[in-house]
Formats: structure tokens, C-alpha cells, sequence
């Protein structure tokens, strides 16, 4: 008996001990991020990776802990305006000033692969859990990417441009909006290119349309009407707002069941309390001028206001709840859901937020310095004793050819045929087309989704086919083709006979020029409007100066003495482009501001009673100035 005793004490230990080397071995994989283990905890661990454009640097946060892990320099991309978009094993990050994107492999914080996708046609970076593409908007093509070298797989899939959204959501589809044909289209993303599996109607053709892609399906604004639409693979459903829509704004993405649709020209917020089931419909009034869209995260609404560095906390019902302060982080912004968290970064500070499902935001110093935790960090770039070994750049050149070059093959599927908004719709075949390498193109599209032309460029072209001279413009208006009763019309052509005064075909040379239509042909605030909700003190125009693309106004207040200056944007409203203004008096004070901004940059006051000012601006590469005034 005293034997088997032992024996079975001895098995005992050796079954714990076999426990604990297993155990080990797990933590040790997943230290090392080997294996799934190390997805595991990846996925899990709630982290984001923000952009410091001070430092020229990706940081990693932990939420938790408020402290800053690890780090990655990026090189050339100091002082520059950068886009990260991350998933649990690689983070994309590009350059927007000069359309580099280098894909950082998180398992050893080494560059795997590097793009040139320059900085015309609005490129836009998505990428989901497993696949990634490239979407150049203005055009309409998509094409997939391997997110690890960053090298196009497939062919191009052309759809007809312009282009709005474009994010994963949590099923894996990629879902855009074709304001052109009043359609959401969901699309698969595989590593044999990208190929259409839903399209459902949700507005009248050539609406302007904005669309935040949820946890299932995309949320659609109707900037047109006063209609919301939320498309997923199962159809539609319409809701109708009382707010007009115009100019109205939304994140790219949306987590959780609560919507929110910002609209600074209704000066309003509309709540949408489950966008599952339609409702119920909220609205609350704005109370500061805003250039980015509000964002839903756990049951609130986290308003950013750029002017003062703060973050408004608001209820659906619109009772504000709290304020989160980022003195350091005015003009400079950036309110993200990642990984749970809400974080708030402001690139060209020290600082960031971060706020859990339990509301309480904590401050994050994300380099040496700064005024969080981020001081306990390594304080080189990718250093530390955490730090895994820096993986290093594979020895074939990663940077390749623009993926949309013309010589490459395109597959221009036909849609399929959507229904109106808010009726049930039939699946597109379950087995979409593979595309193959060399894709035969269609016989033609589908006569009530055609694909338009490349847009005014194209015309010129045309003249030398089309002997009248209504032909060309056709192509100025391709949600007209399908109504083939106008071409029928045109043989009476009264015009050519009357044409002896050629002036079309000599202004045509101007129709080369794109002319984009403006999702807002008027700026939503004034001058005095944004002066005055900055600082109060009822400001007054002095004078302006006017450029291409905006106008910049110097205000003064006789109750302050304050001077203010702000630069307006009068094109590419509501879409976010670089703009700056800068106000100087002759005593040597100088204020200035300048960002990637919707409507405006500024204001920025220089106290200067009895002393003379100056200011400039610009905007989109443009600018004007002014001389010494205003001395009184």
C-alpha cells in the first residue's frame, strides 16, 4: 500500500509538472508572438497605434496601463499628414502628403512592404482582418492588396466613379457608395482580387451621398433629401430624418448600434439609437462651429470642436454628459474607435486620450515629455527591453508600379440590378465570377447601372467621332445614357444650323478641366460666426483678401481689443484639405494655425490695440496676403 501511494504522489507531481512546462511554453510563444497564441493576444489586448507627426513616429498605446509600449519611426514622414490603419497583425501607414504607404508587420516591428500610390484620384487605404485595397475614389477602381508586401493582387475592378466610403466591416465586406447610380455596393476582397457581392439601391441618381460602414452592412446619408438608408446583404431600410441632410458628415466606420450623422449646416446632430431596427430618430443642436463628424462609441456621442481642444460628451437625446480637454491638441483633432477604446489624438502634440466602455478617459504622454505616462516609455525609436527584435526589410525593392496603371488588366463587372430603397432586393449570385488575369470584358453593362465615362478628360476625344455637336456633351451627364429617348430627340437639330456662332465647340477646351461636383457649394460659417463662438466679444469684419479656393478675414473687437483671423473655404467644402492662416502685429506677436480642415482654418487672435496687423492664408497650394493696417 505504501508503495502505490508513492507511485501515485509521483505521477501526480509529474502531471503537474507536465501542466506547467505546457503552460510555460504557451506564454512563451505568446511573449515571443509566435503562433496564434500571439494573434490571440493581439486581437485582445485592446492596443491602437497613433501617429506622432512632431516625433515622425507610430506609437503603440496600451489602454490600460495609459503607458506608451512600443514605437516605430517612419522615415521621411516627420511634419507630415498620416492615415494608420491597423488590424491585429499588420499596420498600413500612409503618407498623405506624398502618397508613400509602408506596411509595418507587428509580430517584429519591421517594414515588410512599402507602395507609391501618389496623391491624386483619392486614394484611400482599407483593410479588414485578413485582405486589404487599395480604392481610388475619383475613378471608381478597387483593387486588392497582400497587406504583408503591400504587392496588387488580381486584376482591377472598375466601378463607376466617384467613389464614397470604402472600410471592412466585421463580416469581411468592403462597402462603397456610387453616388452616380444611387447605389451601396459590398464587396468581397480575396487574394484573387476584389469582386461585387451585393448592390442595393438607396437614393435617386447623382444624389450626394456620405456612407459610415457599420458592424454589419454601411449606413447611407442622402445629403439630398432627408433620408437615411442602411443597406446590409439581406436589403434595405429607409429612415426618414427632419433635419435636411445637406452637407451632411459621418465617420468612416461605426461600432455598436448607435448612428450619428453631424450636419453644420443645420446646425444639428441626428442620433440614430439602433440602426438595426431604424430607430428611434434624435436630433440636438450644435452649439460650436465643428469640421469633423461626431462619433458613437458605447452609448454616446463624442463631438470633436477643433477651435477649443475639447471633446463634448452628449447623450443621444443630446443632454451633454461631459467635456474631455486637450488644450495642446486645438486645431489638431482625431477622434478613432480601435480595438474597444475610444482614442483621441492630436498628432502634433504630446498628448492623447483614451477612453474604455466605462467613459473614464485617461491621458496618454505619447513620447518623452509629454504630460501622460508616455515618459516611462523606451525613448528610442522601436527600442526598449519589451521591445521585439526589429525585422528587417526584405532585400527585394518593395516599392512597385502604381497599381491602376492602364496597361494592367480591369474587370468591369455589371452590377447587379439594385431595387429602391427600403424594399427587399434579390442576392447576387452566391458564387460570384472569379476574376481571372485576363478578364473578357462584358458584351456591354447593364442597361440600368451603365458605366460612365472617365469624366470630363475624356471629351476631348470624342469631337473627332461625333460630327454633331450635342454628342460630346453626353459625356458630361452619364446618369442621362440609360434614357436613350433623348438621342432620339437630337436629330432635330435646330442647334447646328444655328451654330454658325461656334463658341461651344471654342469653350469645349475648358470642359478638359475636371469639375467635380461639390458635395457643398456654400461654407456653413462666417467669419464672425467663428471668431465670435472662440472667444466671444461680438467681432467685426475689418477686411479680407480673397484666393483660389477661399477667402481670408481679419475681424477686431472693441470690447477685447483683440484682433482675429480666419481663412474661409469657398471650394472642396466639407472635404478635408490643407489650409492655413497666420496673423502677425508689428510688435513682433504672431498666431497662427494650419491642419487638414473641411471649412476653415483658425481663428487666431493677436491682442494689439493702436498697433497695425497683418495676416495671409491659403488653402490647397494657393494663398494671398495682406499689407500693415488696421493701426487704430
Amino acid at each position: 500500500m505504501g508503495r502505490k501511494k508513492v507511485a501515485a504522489a509521483m505521477r501526480a507531481r509529474a502531471g503537474w509538472w507536465a501542466a506547467a512546462l505546457v503552460l510555460s511554453a504557451a506564454l512563451v510563444a505568446t511573449l515571443l508572438g509566435g503562433g496564434r497564441s500571439g494573434l490571440a493576444i493581439a486581437a485582445s489586448d485592446g492596443s491602437a497605434w497613433l501617429w506622432s507627426r512632431t516625433a515622425g513616429e507610430v506609437d503603440r498605446v496600451n489602454p490600460d496601463s495609459g503607458k506608451v509600449e512600443q514605437r516605430r519611426q517612419v522615415t521621411d514622414a516627420r511634419g507630415h499628414r498620416v492615415q494608420v490603419t491597423q488590424n491585429d497583425r499588420y499596420l498600413l501607414i500612409h503618407d498623405l502628403d506624398t502618397g508613400r504607404v509602408s506596411s509595418l508587420n507587428l509580430n517584429g516591428l519591421g517594414f515588410s512592404g512599402k507602395l507609391d500610390i501618389g496623391t491624386r484620384g483619392d486614394p484611400h487605404l482599407a483593410m479588414g482582418g485578413a485582405s486589404a485595397a487599395l480604392i481610388e475614389r475619383t475613378s471608381g477602381a478597387v483593387r486588392a492588396l497582400d497587406p504583408s508586401t503591400l504587392r496588387p493582387v488580381g486584376p482591377v475592378l472598375q466601378l463607376p466613379g466617384p467613389l464614397v466610403g470604402g472600410e471592412f466591416d466585421d463580416a469581411g465586406l468592403l462597402w462603397v457608395a456610387v453616388p452616380g447610380q444611387g447605389t451601396a455596393v459590398a464587396l468581397k476582397v480575396t487574394d484573387k482580387g476584389a469582386s461585387i457581392v451585393h448592390t442595393a439601391g438607396v437614393a435617386d441618381p447623382g444624389h450626394d451621398l456620405a456612407v459610415t460602414v457599420l458592424d454589419r452592412g454601411a449606413l447611407v446619408v442622402d445629403r439630398g433629401g432627408r433620408a437615411l438608408v442602411v443597406a446590409t446583404g439581406d436589403g434595405t431600410r429607409k429612415v426618414a430624418v427632419s433635419v435636411p441632410l445637406d452637407g451632411a458628415m459621418v465617420p468612416d466606420r461605426t461600432h455598436g448600434a448607435l448612428a450619428a450623422v453631424t450636419v453644420p449646416a443645420a446646425g444639428s446632430v441626428v442620433t440614430l439609437g439602433d440602426v438595426r431596427k431604424g430607430g428611434p430618430v434624435r436630433s440636438f443642436p450644435l452649439s460650436d462651429p465643428v469640421q469633423e463628424p461626431a462619433v458613437p462609441f458605447a452609448g454616446k456621442v463624442y463631438l470633436p470642436v477643433r477651435n477649443t481642444g475639447q471633446v463634448r460628451v452628449f447623450e443621444p437625446t443630446g443632454r451633454q454628459t461631459g467635456v474631455l480637454n486637450m488644450p495642446s491638441g486645438r486645431g489638431d483633432l482625431e477622434v478613432q474607435v480601435r480595438e474597444g477604446n475610444l482614442f483621441v489624438n492630436a498628432p502634433g502634440s504630446t498628448d492623447a486620450l483614451v477612453v474604455g466602455d466605462d467613459g473614464v478617459a485617461r491621458t496618454i504622454g505619447k513620447y518623452p515629455g509629454g504630460s501622460g505616462h508616455g515618459g516611462d516609455g523606451p525613448d528610442t525609436p522601436g527600442g526598449g527591453e519589451s521591445s521585439p527584435p526589429q525585422v528587417p526589410v526584405p532585400p527585394a525593392d518593395p516599392v512597385f508600379p502604381n497599381p491602376f496603371d492602364p496597361g494592367q488588366p480591369r474587370q468591369t463587372p455589371e452590377l447587379p440590378l439594385p431595387t429602391k430603397p427600403g424594399k427587399p432586393w434579390k442576392h447576387a449570385p452566391t458564387e460570384p465570377a472569379d476574376p481571372s488575369p485576363t478578364p473578357a470584358r462584358p458584351s456591354g453593362p447593364a442597361p440600368s447601372l451603365p458605366l460612365p465615362t472617365r469624366g470630363p478628360s475624356t471629351s476631348p476625344s470624342s469631337p473627332s467621332t461625333g460630327t454633331t455637336p450635342s454628342a460630346p456633351s453626353t459625356g458630361s451627364k452619364p446618369s442621362s445614357r440609360p434614357t436613350t429617348s433623348k438621342p432620339s430627340s437630337r436629330p432635330t437639330t435646330s442647334k447646328p444650323s444655328s451654330t454658325p456662332t461656334t463658341s461651344k465647340p471654342s469653350s469645349r477646351p475648358t470642359t478638359s478641366k475636371p469639375k467635380p461636383k461639390p458635395t457643398q457649394t456654400r461654407n456653413p460659417y462666417t467669419p464672425q460666426q467663428v471668431c465670435n463662438a472662440s472667444a466671444g466679444g461680438n467681432y467685426k469684419i475689418q477686411r479680407s483678401t480673397p484666393f483660389a479656393g477661399g477667402r481670408i478675414y481679419q475681424l477686431y473687437s472693441a470690447t477685447t481689443k483683440n484682433n482675429c483671423a480666419v481663412t474661409m473655404k469657398t471650394t472642396n467644402i466639407g472635404k478635408g484639405t490643407s489650409v492655413w492662416v497666420r496673423l502677425q502685429s508689428q510688435t513682433g506677436k504672431v498666431a497662427s494655425d494650419s491642419g487638414t480642415f473641411k471649412y476653415y482654418a483658425g481663428p487666431v487672435f493677436v491682442h494689439a490695440p493702436g498697433i497695425c496687423v497683418r495676416y495671409s492664408g491659403g488653402a490647397s497650394g494657393a494663398s494671398a496676403s495682406s499689407g500693415w493696417a488696421n493701426c487704430g
